[in-house]
Formats: structure tokens, sequence, C-alpha cells
């Protein structure tokens, strides 16, 4: 079996967000949770601000572009109107960092139900966005929280205008079961958020800008390693075996569809039959093709998975083995012409057996 200990090391070091990239985040959330809290009007209501989505599980691939921030209102509730409070949030960010559409250099994009900074990389001198920060407001529900409608109009609606959800438990839970005693290891490093890293990874590679989008996959995920259905004991190994029970999930999902991990509802937005079999359908080819790579020589393993993984903005995700080429060959091998590309292509889910007719 070949399982790539080294090229796959270095694999989840290249879909990882660190280094400068980390730390560049980390101060803007850190700025912009002081800025909101030296206002007296939202230090009033509460406010305590903490990172959530995949940045807060420790899950966001490489370049992490989107930093969710979740500000928690403890003193209110779904009382209170999402209207005012988003409008005292606006209003300290806009004071601060200008609107984006107002000609002059403005930082702040208004949203539906939030607001987004935008970040420059420091060192780039053509000013572009390094990543943004969506800050959204939150209120107590219950043993939950509450964000806005995306629908302005039901925010005067005392039953509608509040949508209950838990980004927070749901992280509490990724962390459990990463670091549950039964959760697999490769070595001694958890296994399960480099795993989804992984997965995400692929899923933009393959699936590019269609749904269901990251967040989908990787609740799928959390199923399949909650119910202990995922073995082996390499990264290769592991991977093959979530890609499988994720492609047999979101199948699944087209009939019963996917539950919120903590509230039990159905995930928005909803997906229609043929968006959850594609998607199914793609994870199971790549689980078809992760096995065959496991059976598969060095070089022909390698150019297989770099296949499935692809490239982000620090190149291609996974490295060539020493002694082997780009096209999955040994170096100083004759090989054919047409052969030193990808056997499909990237960014599109290339048509699988199970869905050919879908």
């Amino acid at each position: 079996m070949e399982i790539l200990n080294d090229e796959f090391a270095q694999a989840k070091r290249n879909v990882t967000v660190h280094g400068e990239k980390r730390d560049h985040a980390i101060a803007a959330h850190t700025e912009v949770r002081e800025l909101l809290k030296d206002d007296a009007e939202l230090n009033s209501w509460g406010i305590d601000a903490l990172l959530i989505g995949s940045y807060g599980r420790q899950t966001a691939r490489y370049p992490g572009k989107d930093v969710d921030m979740f500000l928690r209102f403890s003193s209110l509730s779904v009382r209170h109107s999402p209207e005012k409070i988003y409008d005292a949030v606006e209003r300290v960010l806009v004071e601060e960092y200008g609107l984006k559409d107002d000609g002059e250099g403005g930082r702040i994009t208004r949203q539906s139900r939030s607001l987004k900074i935008d970040f420059p990389d420091p060192d780039d001198h053509y000013n572009e966005v390094s990543f943004a920060i969506d800050a959204v407001p939150a209120v107590p529900w219950g043993d939950h929280w509450a964000i806005p409608n995306r629908d302005r109009d039901k925010w005067d609606n005392d039953d509608k205008r509040w949508i209950k959800t838990d980004p927070v438990q749901f992280a509490a839970d990724t962390n459990s079961l990463a670091t549950a005693p039964w959760s697999p290891v490769v070595g001694t490093t958890n296994a399960y958020r480099p795993i989804v890293r992984l997965l995400r990874q692929a899923r933009h590679n393959n699936l590019g800008g269609q749904r269901p989008g990251g967040l989908f996959v990787e609740i799928a995920a959390y199923y399949a390693w909650k119910d202990q259905l995922v073995t082996g004991d390499s990264w290769a190994e592991l991977l093959a075996s979530t890609f499988e029970h994720v492609g047999a999930r979101l199948t699944a999902s087209a009939s019963d569809g996917l539950p919120d991990p903590v509230l039990g509802t159905p995930l928005k937005p909803e997906l229609d039959h043929w968006q959850w079999t594609n998607a199914g359908c793609t994870f199971t080819r790549l689980a078809e093709e992760a096995r065959a790579a496991l059976d598969a020589d060095k070089c022909r393993a390698a150019k297989i998975w770099r296949d499935i993984l692809g490239d982000n903005e620090r190149g291609p995700v996974l490295p060539v083995p020493e002694g082997c080429d780009a096209a999955g060959y040994p170096v100083g091998s004759i090989t054919a012409v047409g052969t030193l590309g990808s056997n499909r292509s990237r960014g599109f889910a290339a048509p699988s057996r199970c869905c050919a007719h879908g």
C-alpha cells in the first residue's frame, strides 16, 4: 500500500493557514473585537466577539480569505430589534473603517445581516484584500443563539426576524470529536481537522463554485467521523475513507436532507436534488480514485492524489515524490506524448458512473 507519508505531511501544511497569514487574522480579529467592546452602547449590551466558522473550528483551508466573527450580545434577546443592533454595530465600524462604496477607500461592505471588513495585505503594494472579517450580530435564544434573518423585510416580524443557530456549540463539538480518545490519529497527531482541510481543498478543486459548499461537506464528514465510520492509519487512508462516507452521505441527503449538527433542523440554503447527487457522485469518484492510488506505485499514486487535491496559492498541494516526475512516472522513464497533464480537467467534477444519467 502506497500512503505517501512525507508528501501528505507537506500537503497538510500547504492547506493550513499558518505563519504570517494566521498572525494577521488574529491581529485583525483582536482589533475589531476591542474596537466594538470600547463602544459604550455595545458594551452595555454585553458584547463578546469571537471567531466562528472554519477559522473558529480550525478547519479553514488556505488561503482562508473569509473570517467569520460572531458578535454575541448577552444582555439582549430575540425581543430586541435586529435593525437597531445592526445599525449600532455599523455605526462603530464605519466610523473606524469607512464605507467601501463611498469612493474614499472605505473598507466596510453592508451585507444582508452582517458587515464585511476588508483587511489588505500589509506587504501588498497593490493594496489587494488579504482576507475579510464577516461580523454578524447574535442574541441569546434559549440555550442557543439567534442571528438576523437574511430577509430584511422580516425584521419587523416578531416571529421571523431572528434565525436560531449555534456555531459556538458546533465548534465545541468539533473539538470534542477531534480530540476524543477513539478519534483516529496519524502518529501522535489528531487527524480530524487536517483531514477536513484536505477534504475542503478537494471539494474546491473538483466542485469549484458549485453547491454544496465547504461547510456542508465538512458537516457530512463530521457525521461520518462521529459515527466512527472512517478508518485508516495514514493521511491517505483516512482521506480515502472520508471521501467514501462523505459521498454516501451527500447522496442520501438528496432524499433525507442534511441536518444541522447542533439543532437537528435542515441546513440552509436548501439544495436541489441534482446538487446533492452531483456532489455525492463526485466524492464517490474521488474515493475510487483514492483507493486506486493506495494500490498504485509511488509515482502513479502521487499523480492521482495531485489531480484530486489540485493547487492553491502556494502551488500544487501535494509535492512530487523524489524520483518521480509530474506525469506520474519514475524520473528518466520514457513517457508517451500527452501524458504530462492531468487526466481530467481541474475545477469541475468529471463524469462519474454513478451520475452519468443524472
